[in-house]
């Protein structure tokens, strides 16, 4: 089976999937996500969009009705719900909203779905005024690989699943 792997991916989809899981690290260890996003996306002089990308992951977190996957800052690999978070905003950036909406209906519930529109669409229009574009080179994703020690953590509740 094929897998997308980080290295396949371009720069400004390595530095976005860089920061989603950095962001995921903080909130796992009660703290701010702010400043390492920050300085992330002080790379590319995009410090203005860790705002929305903070709401963003937390209106996808806080969904925890639906089922999201995201791997761990080492792994190697793009999970299934990374890649469609790469696939929202490729596509809310070629102007593509409608299948950016089906995607996000997938991962958001309607309680923070305007949250999490208004903000992929803010990231977009942050990184494309820099000149930073998503590219999706593979349109199918093939099942990720399993892995037995996977940990479960409750985001909203705070406690391990």
């Amino acid at each position: 089976m094929n897998y997308i792997k980080i290295s396949d991916l371009d720069d400004v989809s390595v530095l976005f999937i860089r920061c989603i899981r950095e962001w995921l690290k903080a909130v796992f260890y009660s703290q701010n996500p702010m400043p390492i996003l920050k300085f992330l996306l002080s790379v590319y002089k995009a410090e203005k969009t860790a705002i929305p990308l903070d709401n963003f992951m937390a209106s996808i977190i806080l969904s925890r009705s639906k089922k999201i996957n995201f791997k761990t800052i080492k792994c190697c690999f793009l999970s299934k719900s990374e890649y469609d978070i790469l696939s929202i905003m490729y596509y809310f950036q070629v102007n593509n909203e409608q299948r950016g909406i089906i995607l996000m209906n997938n991962m958001v519930e309607k309680l923070y779905w305007i949250t999490a529109v208004s903000c992929s669409k803010l990231i977009c229009k942050d990184f494309t005024d820099l000149g930073l574009f998503f590219n999706i080179t593979k349109k199918d994703y093939f099942n990720e690989p399993i892995i037995n020690n996977v940990i479960n953590y409750d985001f909203k509740g705070k406690k391990y699943i």
